[in-house]
């Protein structure tokens, strides 16, 4: 019930950023990690909004002391179909979040949208296969994924957002975009930092941080 109650929370707040005038972007995954799942006492993924008041673009430079500290999530996103559940094209993508502070209720967690700050994307491909994934920092190769595993669980993760979506009465819409989980572990941005998302499907997504 807890999840239930977060999610009707966190709706209510999206409902009032559309209002303000932001768009809808879609949906993201949160917590796809079996070890973070334990320890939060779910047993599958839960799901956050991503809207337009805090998107990014591709190269932007994200300041630490204005904006404050984050982590940065590197993940495949999925474009969903007129069907509102196929997977017509995938984009790489970078989240930024707040550092998960894990000893939080499960529902403040989804009622504050699972610590999401904001979300940058690189080029759309209509392509079900994001192939092989490299994250780089500075410029460095700090994690490699092979194809295989960058593109095992998509449609599984629509699936998860969909249940949960239909829990609180909402669903997903034709053109929403999910970020879909972590491909590795996040890295926690440090002034000067440069960080892309290399998806050789597809192409990459970097953004940059300051003091």
């Amino acid at each position: 019930m807890s999840v239930e109650r977060g999610m009707t929370a966190q709706l209510v707040r999206r409902r009032e950023i559309l209002a303000q005038g932001a768009r809808p972007i879609g949906w993201k995954i949160g917590f796809n990690i079996t070890e973070i799942q334990e320890r939060l006492g779910i047993d599958r993924p839960l799901a956050g909004y991503l809207t337009s008041d805090a998107l990014l673009e591709d190269g932007a430079t994200w300041s630490l002391g204005d904006n404050g500290e984050v982590v940065v999530e590197s993940e495949v996103a999925v474009e969903l179909g007129d069907d509102s559940r196929s997977i017509v094209a995938l984009l790489p993508a970078l989240e930024l979040t707040d550092p998960p502070d894990l000893s939080i209720e499960l529902e403040q967690i989804l009622a504050g949208d699972i610590f999401n700050r904001a979300v940058a994307f690189g080029p759309r491909v209509e392509t079900t296969e994001p192939g092989d994934a490299r994250i780089l920092v500075n410029g460095e190769v700090e994690h490699e994924i092979d194809a295989a595993r960058a593109g095992a669980r998509l449609d599984e993760m629509v699936g998860v957002v969909a249940d949960r979506l239909a829990a609180v009465e909402e669903q997903l819409q034709p053109g929403d975009r999910i970020i879909t989980g972590v491909l590795a572990p996040p890295h926690k941005a440090a002034p000067g930092d440069s960080v892309r998302l290399e998806l050789n499907g597809i192409g990459g997504v970097g953004l940059s941080f300051s003091l």
